[in-house]
């Protein structure tokens, strides 16, 4: 279903109206993220690098962690919508 006015005023808020189906595809669209995400952290390079490379390596990894639990916080807010 489209967008539909929120708020009074002239505010210029718009609330979506999503379906079910909207919202459980949105899931399987998060999860591919996570795996994604966390095969980046496999492919990750281990053991002992120089400090500048193990630097930029556990950025990375930390910014991919930071995503994950970013996206499993949309996930479980998905979830919530599908069960009201």
């Amino acid at each position: 279903m489209g967008p539909l006015p929120a708020g009074k005023g002239g505010q210029n808020n718009i609330m979506l109206i999503l379906t079910d189906q909207e919202i459980k595809e949105d899931i399987e669209e998060f999860q591919f993220r996570i795996s994604i995400a966390r095969q980046k952290i496999i492919d990750l390079p281990a053991g002992h690098i120089p400090v500048a490379d193990h630097k930029k390596r556990e950025k990375i990894r930390r910014d991919l962690q930071d995503d994950i639990r970013h996206i499993e916080k949309m996930i479980s807010i998905a979830l919530e919508a599908l069960n009201e």
